[in-house]
């Protein structure tokens, strides 16, 4: 009979054991299914940029006016476009060329198109709750530029170098406005909101950051290649590189966190 007791007790003890190892089991995997669920939608890693609705609504309504506004002055200047002027800037601009190169302008568009690939390749090295941060402000930073060049250039009224040649002949089809470079300040703008969430952004992956130095060096190559070209000045060019960047830079800031 104590012989039977005790190893009821035994017993006893074996299955509390064994029950509050079943319990800390299922608490530890329950803890595991929890993380692997929310993980996705969690921030994984330090956020640089954070969500701005109200901010975001203001820029892109702004864009949308601004845009249309470009369109409709732009129409307006149809009959004019050849009517411009050449002026120039100091000595910088005396290495323009006059002669239009269309295979080198083919190669700027195509380093164009490689600094928007190397920008976007950036997303994919950042972490999930900074991806659509990142690609809405890039939007808002490429959108901006291109506004603001196509707003200079009407005002300007800069005519680019090869129309300068003796005996240029203009089409209704040109573009002849040169102040500033569209394609300088746009890739500008593009390589350096990535270059800055390169910097910015924690634990970046090595291939993301020569990524976004990658988008810059398309964009600086890009600049040099439209002077080549004949479709811009020098002049035309570091004002498209600076704008740009000043562009990136203050809209990225106000995205931050802070």
């Amino acid at each position: 009979m104590n012989q039977f007791l005790q190893n009821k007790k035994i017993n006893s003890l074996n299955y509390i054991r064994l029950n509050k190892s079943n319990k800390i089991k299922s608490v530890g995997l329950t803890l595991v299914k929890l993380c692997i669920i929310f993980y996705p939608i969690s921030p994984s890693q330090a956020q640089y940029l954070v969500p701005q609705p109200t901010l975001n609504k203001v820029i892109f309504a702004e864009s949308i006016v601004h845009t249309g506004v470009n369109l409709l002055y732009n129409d307006h200047l149809n009959q004019v476009r050849a009517g411009g002027n050449s002026w120039k800037v100091g000595l910088i601009d005396n290495a323009a060329r006059t002669s239009y190169n269309g295979r080198t302008a083919h190669i700027s568009d195509g380093m164009a198109l490689g600094t928007a690939f190397a920008a976007g390749m950036v997303t994919f090295a950042l972490p999930k709750n900074q991806q659509t941060q990142y690609i809405q402000l890039a939007v808002q930073n490429v959108w901006i530029m291109a506004n603001i060049t196509q707003t200079v250039k009407m005002l300007a009224l800069r005519n680019r170098p090869y129309t300068q040649v003796p005996g240029f002949v203009s089409s209704k089809t040109d573009d002849h406005f040169s102040f500033f470079s569209g394609h300088s300040a746009i890739t500008a703008t593009a390589a350096t909101t990535a270059i800055l969430m390169a910097l910015n952004q924690p634990n970046i992956p090595t291939w993301g950051k020569a990524a976004a130095y990658t988008a810059g060096g398309l964009a600086l190559a890009t600049a040099g290649l439209r002077i080549a070209a004949g479709k811009h000045y020098p002049s035309d060019v570091v004002t498209g590189i600076l704008v740009g960047v000043a562009v990136a830079v203050i809209n990225t800031k106000l995205h931050e966190a802070h």
